[in-house]
C-alpha cells in the first residue's frame, strides 16, 4: 500500500475532450449543439436558432517540441554515476494534464476507462537499443519490446497523476523496464502516436521518432537500494583485538604482552600497568641532556622538554611519554608526521603569523629611532626650560590638540605673544652675531628674555576726560570724578559748586552764545539756592558744548543757539527727579573691562612642550604611535621583538590517516565487508601524538628563525570537532606548558573546559555510505519506561543524538562521532540510519498491474529506517 496521504489516478484531461465523439486524422473530433439568441434593446428574446458545431482539438502532430520548463524534474539526475538498477527513472510535469492532453481519442467519463498517454519515457543502452541523432532518436525492436504501445482509450501503467492531501498534482512519466548494473543508460521523451494517431512502434521493426528530451545516467555497482544494502551490514562483525596493536619490546623478553591502544580503541578499553623492567630499561637507554662542560648530547628525543626545560620527565605525564614505550611510540608517530609535513605545516604556520615580520622590523626600526633620538636630546637640548621652548618653538606648529595647534593656541588673540614669535624668521632675526643684537642690552636678545618681554600684556590706559577740555576749563578731572563719586554714594548733590561751575562754562563760552549762556547758568544758581528743579543735565550739556565749539562751525553755533533758546523757553522743563542722577552717572568712568589679555604660563608651557618631544618618556610620541598599530603585544616589554603562538586549525587525524590509517583505527584493514562495530576515542594516544607532533614543529620552526613564543602548543585539534551551540571548534589539547604536573596522559586537566575525552565512534565498513552519502545517522534511545526493550521501536518523540564529526579511512570505512556520549550507553540505544530524501521514486520490479493507479501504489518506494542495536556493536560482546 501507497503512503496514505498520496493518491494516484490513471490520467487526467481537460473536460473539453469529453465533448470529442471520435478521431479524424489523428486529432479528437468534437460535435456539440449550440444554441444563439437574440434580443431586443430591451432584452426580450426575438429569435433563436440551434446547430451543430464541428471541430478538431490538437493532436500528437501539432506538437513540434516541449515549452522550457515544461519538465519539472528528472530522475535520476542528468550524469548521475549511481542509479539504484531497482528504481525506474521518470519525469515530471509542470502541467498535470500535459502527459494526456494530445491523446487521439475522446476523454472517457469521469471515474471509468482508460486513458493512454501521449507521451511515454524510453530508456535504453545507446548504440544498442537507441540511437540519437539530433532531435530524433531510432528505437530498435528490442527496447520497443521493454515499452509496449497501446491505443488511445487503453491504460498506460507507467503514467499517471499524484494528488496529495494539499491538493497538489504531479504528472508523471516513468520507464518500468529492468536495469542492468553497472550500465549506462539513455533516457528519451518521445510521441507515442504517429500523425494518423496511430502507435510509432510494434516491435516489427525500427522506428525513428521525434525526442522531445533526453538524458543520461549510469546504474551503481553492486545492483540494489539502500535497503539492500543496509540490510547486509553486520553489527559487531569484527575481532575482539580491533583498536589495538601488539607490542613488541624485545630487549625483555618477559615483558609479557604489550599492547598499544589506537586513536579509536575499543569500548571501555584501558592500558595494562608497564612492567618495571621495561620501564628500567628504556630509562637506561636515554643519555644526559648536556656532558658535563655544558655542550648538547644528541640522543633519543625527550619528549615535553620544549615546554619543561631541564627535566620534563619529572612530571607524571612527560614520564609516560620518556619512560613508557607504549607512549613514546605514540609520540614518535607524531614526530614522524612532523617531519614528512614540515612544509605543509611551517606555510601554515607563516601563513597565521600574518604581519608579524612587518612588525618586528617597525618595532626594530622603533627601537633605534628612540635610542638615537634620547641621545641627542640628552646631550643636544638646553637645560633651561625657556631655552628649550625656544628651540622646539618652530615645531609647535605640528603639535595638534582638540583646540588647535599649540602654536596657535600660545599666540591667539587674546595672548600678548605675538604670532610669528616661534617661527623661524623670528629666530634668524634674534640669533647671536649680528650687530641688530650684538649691540643690544645685554639682557635683550637672549631667548629666555625675548619670551619674558613678550609675555607680557600692556598697562590699561587710564581715565579721560572723553574729548572734553576739561583741563582747559581750569576742571580738575580727578577732582571732579572724586565729587562725582561721593555724590553718587550719598545722593546729595553739591549744587552750589555746580552752579559756579556752570558760571564758570559760561564765561568760557563762544562770545555769540555767551549772552544765553550767562542766562542758563544764573537760572541754575537761582535753582541751587532756592531747591527748585532744574534740567541740569540738559543745560550742563549745552554750557559745556558752548565752551568748546569752534569758531568756524556755524552749522553748530546755529544749532546750540536754538538749543539754548528752547531750553529757557520751556525751562525748568524737562527737569525731573533722576536728572541728577542720570548726569551723575552719564559722568561717571565706564567700569574696568578685565583687559583682552591673558599672559601665557611659560613655564607650563616649556614643560608641555619638553614633554611632548622628548623621546626617551614611556609616552613619547614616536613610541605610542607605532605600538598602537601593533596588536598582542607584552605589556610589560612592549618593545620586544614579538613572538607569537599560531594556532593551526588543523585536524591531525586526517593526517594520521593518510600516513598510519592503522594507528587510526588497529585492524582497520582485517574489518569484514558490511561490518559495523562502537570503539570510542582514546585521548591517551591524542595527548602522546600531539606531543610529539607540537615537539617536532616547534624544533622545525626555530631551525628556520621563525620566531615562535615560547612555550607554544600550535597544534591542539586532532578530531574536528565543533560545538553543537556556537559552532566553535573545540580543542583536544590545552597548550602542554599548562597541563599540570601530576597529571597523567589523557586525564581530563589535559582538555579545555567541558570539553569530552572518551567519545562514542561508530564505524561502519561497506558501500552504504559510497553510494548513499547522505544518509542521516543518529542514536535514539531503546527504553521504554526506564528499562531498554530492543523488541520495541524507538519511543515516539525520542530525542535523536546526531553525530558531531565524522571521517573516512580508506574507500570504504566510514566513521561518526558522537561528542560527549558515554560509549557506554550505546548499549542502551539503537543506531539508525535513514535513507536520505531523494523525492519520490518507484521500483521497477514490484508489480505488473496494467492499471497505472494499482501499479503506481504498488510500486510507491517509501523512505527506509535501519535499526541497529546497540548491544551489538561491541565486538566484544555485552
Amino acid at each position: 500500500m501507497a503512503d496514505e496521504q498520496l493518491t494516484f489516478h490513471g490520467w487526467a484531461r481537460e473536460r473539453i475532450a469529453a465533448l470529442a465523439t471520435g478521431v479524424q486524422d489523428g486529432r479528437p473530433r468534437v460535435e456539440t449543439p449550440v444554441t444563439l439568441t437574440g434580443t431586443d434593446a430591451t432584452g426580450a428574446t426575438t429569435t433563436a436558432a440551434t446547430g451543430t458545431v464541428r471541430f478538431l482539438l490538437a493532436g500528437p502532430a501539432d506538437v513540434v517540441r516541449l515549452a522550457p520548463g515544461a519538465v519539472t524534474r528528472r530522475y535520476p539526475t542528468p550524469g548521475t554515476v549511481d542509479h539504484e538498477s531497482d528504481r525506474c527513472p521518470h519525469v515530471e510535469f509542470a502541467d498535470a494534464t500535459l502527459p494526456w492532453r494530445y491523446a487521439p481519442a475522446p476523454r472517457p467519463a469521469a471515474g471509468a476507462g482508460a486513458q493512454h498517454p501521449w507521451l511515454v519515457l524510453v530508456v535504453g543502452l545507446e548504440g544498442d537499443e537507441l540511437t540519437l541523432a539530433g532531435d530524433q532518436v531510432t528505437l530498435s525492436p528490442a527496447v520497443q519490446a521493454l515499452h509496449p504501445l497501446g491505443t488511445g482509450a487503453t491504460p498506460y501503467r507507467w503514467a499517471h497523476l499524484q494528488v496529495d492531501t494539499a491538493g497538489r498534482r504531479i504528472a508523471r512519466l516513468l520507464s518500468g523496464r529492468p536495469l542492468a548494473a553497472g550500465t549506462d543508460y539513455v533516457a528519451a521523451l518521445v510521441p507515442a502516436y504517429d500523425a494518423a494517431g496511430q502507435p510509432r512502434w510494434a516491435g516489427t521493426g525500427p522506428a525513428t521518432v521525434p525526442c522531445y528530451d533526453t538524458w543520461r545516467f549510469r546504474t551503481a555497482t553492486p545492483a540494489g537500494s539502500f535497503e539492500d544494502l543496509a540490510a547486509a551490514l553486520r553489527p559487531g562483525a569484527a575481532e575482539p583485538e580491533t583498536g589495538r596493536a601488539p607490542l613488541d619490546y624485545p630487549r625483555v623478553p618477559d615483558a609479557g604482552d604489550l599492547a598499544v591502544r589506537g586513536a579509536l580503541a575499543p569500548l571501555g578499553g584501558t592500558d595494562a600497568a608497564l612492567p618495571a623492567e621495561v620501564h628500567d630499561d628504556l630509562d637506561a637507554l636515554r643519555t644526559p641532556a648536556r656532558d658535563d662542560r655544558g655542550r648538547p648530547i644528541v640522543g633519543l628525543p625527550r619528549y615535553g622538554e620544549a615546554w619543561r626545560a631541564g627535566a620534563p620527565e619529572e612530571t607524571t605525564w612527560g614520564a609516560g611519554l620518556n619512560t613508557d614505550p607504549r607512549d613514546r611510540g605514540v609520540a614518535g608517530l607524531g614526530l614522524e608526521l612532523g617531519i614528512r609535513l614540515q612544509e605543509e605545516l611551517v606555510a601554515e604556520a607563516r601563513a597565521h603569523q600574518g604581519a608579524l615580520a612587518e612588525a618586528r622590523q617597525r618595532i626594530r626600526d622603533l627601537v633605534l629611532g628612540l635610542h638615537a633620538a634620547g641621545g641627542l636630546w640628552r646631550r643636544r637640548t638646553p637645560g633651561d626650560a625657556y631655552e628649550r621652548l625656544w628651540l622646539l618653538g618652530p615645531a609647535l606648529g605640528r603639535v595638534v590638540t582638540p583646540d588647535g595647534t599649540v602654536a596657535a593656541l600660545a599666540t591667539a588673540a587674546d595672548r600678548p605673544l605675538p604670532a610669528g614669535l616661534f617661527s623661524g624668521a623670528a629666530r634668524r632675526i634674534l640669533r647671536a652675531g649680528p650687530a641688530r643684537t650684538a649691540l643690544t642690552a645685554a639682557a635683550a636678545a637672549p631667548p629666555a628674555e625675548v619670551l619674558k618681554a613678550a609675555n607680557r600684556c600692556p598697562r590699561p590706559p587710564r581715565p579721560g576726560a572723553g574729548g572734553l577740555p576739561l583741563e582747559d576749563l581750569g576742571i580738575d578731572l580727578a577732582d571732579l570724578e572724586e565729587r562725582r563719586r561721593r555724590a553718587a554714594e550719598t545722593g546729595e548733590v553739591d549744587l552750589t559748586a555746580a552752579a559756579e561751575r556752570a558760571k564758570e562754562l559760561a564765561e568760557a563760552a563762544h562770545p555769540k552764545l555767551r549772552d544765553l549762556a550767562y542766562s542758563v547758568a544764573e537760572r541754575l544758581a537761582r535753582a541751587a539756592h532756592s531747591g527748585s528743579p532744574a534740567p541740569w543735565a540738559q543745560a550742563v550739556a549745552l554750557l559745556a558744548a558752548a565752551a568748546t565749539v569752534d569758531d568756524r562751525d556755524e552749522r553748530e553755533l546755529e544749532r546750540l543757539v536754538a538749543a539754548l533758546l528752547e531750553l529757557l523757553e520751556r525751562w525748568p522743563k524737562p527737569a525731573g527727579e533722576d536728572d541728577l542722577p542720570t548726569l551723575l552717572d552719564g559722568l561717571a568712568e565706564p567700569e574696568p573691562v578685565e583687559p583682552p589679555c591673558r599672559p601665557v604660563d611659560l613655564d607650563a608651557l616649556a614643560a608641555g612642550v619638553a614633554a611632548a618631544f622628548d623621546p626617551t618618556r614611556p609616552d613619547a610620541a614616536a613610541r605610542v604611535r607605532v605600538l598602537s598599530t601593533i596588536d598582542g603585544l607584552d605589556p610589560a616589554r612592549p618593545l620586544a621583538p614579538p613572538e607569537v603562538c599560531v594556532g593551526l586549525d588543523r585536524p591531525v587525524w586526517a593526517d594520521l590517516r593518510d600516513a598510519f590509517d592503522e594507528w587510526l583505527l588497529p585492524g582497520v584493514g582485517a574489518l569484514p565487508d558490511n561490518s559495523v562495530i562502537a570503539v570510542e576515542t582514546n585521548p591517551r594516544f591524542v595527548d602522546a601524538l600531539l606531543t610529539g607532533l607540537n615537539t617536532q614543529l616547534l624544533g622545525e620552526l626555530r631551525w628556520r628563525n621563525i620566531p615562535v613564543a615560547t612555550g607554544c602548543t600550535p597544534l591542539r585539534v586532532f578530531w574536528s570537532r565543533t560545538d553543537t551551540g556556537t559552532g566553535v571548534r573545540v580543542d583536544d589539547i590545552t597548550g602542554i606548558g599548562s597541563w599540570p604536573d601530576g597529571s597523567g596522559l589523557g586525564t581530563p586537566a589535559h582538555r579545555p573546559a567541558g570539553a569530552s575525552g572518551r567519545d562514542l565512534v561508530v564505524v561502519i565498513k561497506g558501500r552504504l555510505f559510497l553510494r548513499y552519502p547522505a544518509t542521516v545517522v543518529y542514536l535514539v534511545t531503546a527504553e521504554h519506561a526506564g528499562t531498554v526493550d530492543f523488541g520495541q521501536d524507538p519511543p515516539a518523540g525520542a530525542v535523536r543524538v546526531l553525530p558531531s564529526f565524522q571521517g573516512r579511512i580508506g574507500t570504504d570505512v566510514t566513521f561518526f562521532g558522537f561528542q560527549g556520549f558515554e560509549p557506554a550507553d550505546v548499549l542502551r540505544h539503537w543506531l539508525v540510519f535513514e535513507e536520505p530524501p531523494a523525492g519520490y521514486r518507484f521500483a521497477n520490479d514490484a508489480s505488473t498491474s496494467p492499471a497505472p493507479e494499482t501499479w503506481a501504489r504498488t510500486s510507491f518506494a517509501r523512505p527506509v529506517r535501519v535499526l541497529i542495536r546497540g548491544d551489538h556493536l561491541d565486538p566484544e560482546g555485552p
